[in-house]
């Protein structure tokens, strides 16, 4: 009897795990940019303060929706502007992975040269758009406390798991 229920209560956790895989990825992200600039932590620290995560980018579509956002926004300049995406690799040198989701970074748009870790300091991706440097919504590894910037937070991702109430 006690190794049926296991059984049974075994089999109901991979089928809520199946749903919440197949429905999660399928959520409609909605972003923010919050009215303060800030170095790669605080950014973090703030996206999760208001319910949020920092920016991921999973796909060419997730690329050009954030891209879309941004520049609806009054932060986006014609001229010059960078924004602090959600990954880093100060886990593992070289291994870049999203803060939020601990997914690997899968899906990439570097500059071009890019990451170069700069004397060994730079762990956190930004977006940026420098026309003049020929970088169009391209990704650069930049020192994580030094830069403050400006940042993207994103919806957390909806399951199919109601809170108690």
């Amino acid at each position: 009897m006690l190794q049926a229920k296991h059984t049974l209560t075994l089999k109901a956790i991979l089928i809520l795990l199946l749903i919440v895989q197949h429905v999660s990825p399928n959520y409609v992200k909605k972003y923010q940019i919050p009215n303060i600039r800030a170095n790669w932590f605080k950014a973090v620290e703030f996206c999760h303060s208001i319910g949020m995560l920092l920016a991921t980018v999973d796909s060419r579509a997730d690329s050009e929706s954030l891209i879309s956002f941004i520049k609806s926004t009054d932060k986006f300049n014609e001229q010059a502007c960078a924004f602090w995406l959600g990954g880093s690799d100060l886990s593992e040198e070289g291994t870049f992975s999203w803060q939020g989701t601990g997914k690997l970074v899968t899906y990439t748009n570097w500059s071009p040269g890019e990451p170069n870790n700069t004397n060994g300091t730079e762990d956190c991706i930004q977006l940026v758009y420098i026309p003049r440097f020929e970088q169009r919504w391209t990704w650069n590894d930049n020192a994580c406390k030094r830069g403050y910037m400006y940042f993207v937070c994103e919806s957390l991702p909806q399951n199919c798991i109601q809170e108690f109430k």
